[in-house]
């Protein structure tokens, strides 16, 4: 489901947070609350990948164009907060029923 479809159905996306550490910022996003998940997942960013992921933020391109070097788990956690262990998680509950 897009970005558009939820904000029209009132539901917000993911929270987002960025702290400047020594070497880039680190990136702390915090899925949507509707997602069922409660804790975020941070990836640490240089300067340059913080910017090119600002600017995949403002749409255009697809996150793996704007930072290749990333592995899919960090990716995911940028796009919608749900990191390798709420996957683990939500695979385990598929399991169980």
């Amino acid at each position: 489901m897009g970005t558009e479809m939820l904000k029209k159905l009132g539901l917000k996306g993911p929270q987002r947070e960025a702290v400047v550490t020594p070497t880039g910022y680190r990136v702390t996003v915090t899925p949507p609350v509707w997602s069922g998940f409660e804790s975020g997942s941070s990836v640490d960013l240089t300067i340059d990948q913080y910017e090119r992921y600002l600017r995949w933020l403002g749409g255009g391109f697809q996150i793996q164009e704007a930072l290749p070097e990333l592995n899919a788990d960090q990716r995911e956690i940028l796009m919608s907060g749900i990191g390798p262990q709420d996957w683990d998680q939500m695979k385990k509950f598929e399991e169980d029923d």
